[in-house]
């Protein structure tokens, strides 16, 4: 995350109240600070800009500490902004403004306790993880996307049919047929085989006249990356996008079982030691 920082930090004392004074009451005002997420922008426009937008969004909900955007959208849009201010006020006004409009988009704000980013970390580093196996698949490497086919056929028929129009360019290593999109992308184990696949444009299955183009794939985007600005993210990512949330979700669900094991653990040991210190004492 960048940063943006704010001199405007300091505690601010209230006015001496006689009254409260006279009455022998002291009278405090407690300031906090508070951490939001703010989801909803186009996360690859300027940082200056995102920041800019930022601040005169949130200023009237108190003292702006930092600011911080997203560094690798890809995996994490979300910025955050930390706002020092008067009780629980700060965190009322912050809240108000979810669903705002700041120009062209509207924010999504929520609190986000530092206490709760261990988890949101564990989540990212897993995504990341499926993200790079997927990545690294070579079966993904060299790609077409074929259009224009009978889509009333049933998904199985439309593979193999598609499957026999081209098995003469090479090695076919995945096909998927997008019922949703009516395409199908059909991957090659070598560049040859696209290149020949990309030729069979206009040719003809079952009668119907298909057209073939360049599916997008790591390889394809590896000059402009998934998250930079100008990048496309590679066709197989979204296929298996339903299938990785479901990993994701089972991974997490593991996940806060052992963390609640572990505090768990935890609080008994510490219980356990204090008992056994006032045993001695």
């Amino acid at each position: 995350m960048d940063t943006y920082s704010s001199c405007k930090g300091s505690a601010l004392k209230e006015p001496f109240n006689s009254e409260a004074a006279a009455k022998g009451k002291k009278k405090t005002s407690t300031r906090i600070t508070v951490r939001i997420s703010v989801e909803g922008f186009n996360p690859l426009r300027p940082e200056d800009e995102i920041k800019s937008e930022l601040i005169n969004h949130f200023e009237s909900c108190g003292d702006i500490i930092r600011v911080d955007v997203p560094t690798d959208p890809f995996y994490d849009s979300r910025a955050f902004v930390i706002l020092h201010g008067n009780g629980l006020k700060v965190r009322e006004k912050a809240l108000q403004l979810n669903g705002s409009d700041i120009g062209d988009w509207n924010a999504l704000v929520k609190l986000a306790p530092e206490e709760e980013e261990e988890e949101y970390k564990a989540a990212v580093a897993y995504k990341k993880s499926l993200c790079a196996d997927l990545a690294n698949d070579k079966r993904f490497l060299f790609g077409i996307a074929v259009l224009g086919y009978d889509t009333s056929l049933p998904q199985d028929e439309v593979e193999s049919i598609l499957r026999e129009h081209f098995s003469s360019c090479g090695e076919i290593t995945h096909v998927y047929v997008d019922t949703l999109d009516k395409c199908t992308n059909i991957y090659f184990s070598k560049e040859e085989g696209e290149a020949s696949a990309l030729d069979l444009n206009g040719s003809k299955v079952g009668g119907f006249k298909i057209t073939t183009m360049r599916v997008a794939t790591v390889r394809s985007n590896r000059r402009s990356g998934p998250g930079t600005v100008g990048s496309c993210i590679p066709a197989h990512f979204l296929e298996f996008s339903r299938e990785n949330t479901k990993k994701l979700e089972d991974y997490m669900t593991e996940w806060r079982a052992k963390a609640r094991r572990e505090k768990d653990s935890a609080l008994r040991k510490h219980n356990t030691f204090k008992a056994s210190k006032r045993a001695r004492g």
